[in-house]
């Protein structure tokens, strides 16, 4: 077995793992890791840290500070949308009130603080937010040994014991009813064929965003989605090079409704573009011929809710999600098997789609009780 060859100016601990003490530009600096290998990945972190003079010693760093310290070491591990998010976070319930505190100096009770206000202002979800980014953040201020220990754990999440489950919530099924009133609403809306195709499909709205005509295998019948509207640092939308996860690369069957809805697009299309066409061009566009986004059609939802109460109707309401829920409901009713709906919504678990996607109705209840009076004992 070949020795650990440790690199000049580290040194092995006494209770394990590895020191690398150096100097950068005239700046001293140390690293820990419980590998050499670690180790190495460390001081290079810290290294391009110094020359790009964003780091600060240990002693005097404040949590501002190292939050984006901590989040540009990040960048190139995580989505441009979870930047987003953490920025969002810290920017509206951490920094205004331990921003410019020395991270050593973070005491529990301005955690606790910090909840209780985020939960007064924003409600739960968001207190429940800043938690979980604050002990993340003192957790890896632990590892850089900025901090002995995580002044955040042990401080526990506001539950709320009258919150609905996602399932009837965000994760609902839309009755028949809702859905004419939907539809009948949606008509002159540009998101009226979208809104038929996602209830026909079951893909979400980012994906249906990224759909272009390359993707629509006519011959075979076949959707392939390849590709979502992904959230950038900055809170716009662009277009992603993959789909949100590695099951979301998946191909749809077409049935005689979803032809129909892409040959209507398609009519649409060629009568705009005439010979111009380009197969990487999205098939469900907006009025200004841009990709439709989360944003975008939450915006025509809000406004058919409105119309249909402002006509005396009632409907709640409803996320776009919602065509995708009732589309995994009613393929379960009609007898799809769970684990080719699992490969059609494109999820990696088969529990994810039982458990959010595949409602039971009070009609299915009253069915399956009402089975079991041809049960004779």
């Amino acid at each position: 077995m070949a020795r650990v060859q440790i690199p000049a100016g580290a040194r092995k601990r006494p209770g394990g793992g590895y020191e690398w003490r150096f100097t950068v530009d005239g700046v001293r600096a140390s690293v820990g890791a419980p590998t050499i290998e670690e180790l190495k990945i460390k001081q290079k972190e810290r290294e391009a840290e110094i020359k790009a003079g964003i780091y600060k010693a240990n002693k005097k760093i404040t949590v501002s500070e190292y939050f984006h310290e901590w989040l540009e070491r990040r960048r190139p591990h995580i989505r441009g949308s979870t930047i987003c998010n953490y920025k969002v976070i810290f920017t509206k319930h951490i920094e205004p009130y331990i921003g410019s505190v020395n991270m050593k100096n973070v005491e529990r009770r301005q955690v606790l603080a910090i909840q209780e206000k985020a939960n007064k202002n924003a409600g739960i979800t968001a207190a429940n937010h800043a938690l979980v980014l604050l002990k993340t953040l003192f957790k890896a201020a632990m590892e850089d040994e900025i901090l002995i220990r995580n002044v955040a754990d042990g401080v526990k999440k506001i539950t709320d014991k009258t919150k609905r489950p996602a399932r009837e919530t965000i994760h609902r099924e839309l009755s028949d009813e809702e859905l004419k009133i939907i539809f009948k609403y949606s008509s002159t809306s540009y998101c009226d064929s979208l809104f038929h195709f996602m209830l026909y499909t079951g893909m979400r709205v980012g994906e249906v965003g990224g759909l272009e005509w390359r993707d629509i295998d006519w011959k075979n019948d076949v959707i392939h989605v390849r590709r979502t509207m992904t959230r950038k640092e900055n809170g716009h939308f662009t277009l992603g090079a993959t789909t949100k996860t590695r099951a979301g690369n998946r191909a749809i069957g077409m049935n005689t409704n979803i032809r129909a809805i892409l040959s209507k697009q398609w009519e649409l299309y060629t009568g705009t573009h005439g010979k111009m066409i380009k197969i990487n061009d999205p098939v469900f566009p907006s009025p200004n011929g841009k990709r439709v986004t989360e944003e975008k059609t939450a915006s025509v939802v809000k406004n058919i809710v409105n119309q249909a109460n402002r006509h005396g109707e009632t409907l709640a309401n409803f996320g776009t999600h919602a065509f995708r829920d009732t589309f995994a409901s009613r393929a379960i009713r009609a007898g799809m098997p769970p684990n080719t709906l699992k490969e059609i919504l494109g999820h990696s678990s088969l529990a994810m789609t039982m458990d959010l996607y595949a409602h039971v109705s009070q009609e299915d209840k009253k069915k399956a009780m009402q089975a079991l009076d041809a049960i004779n004992l």
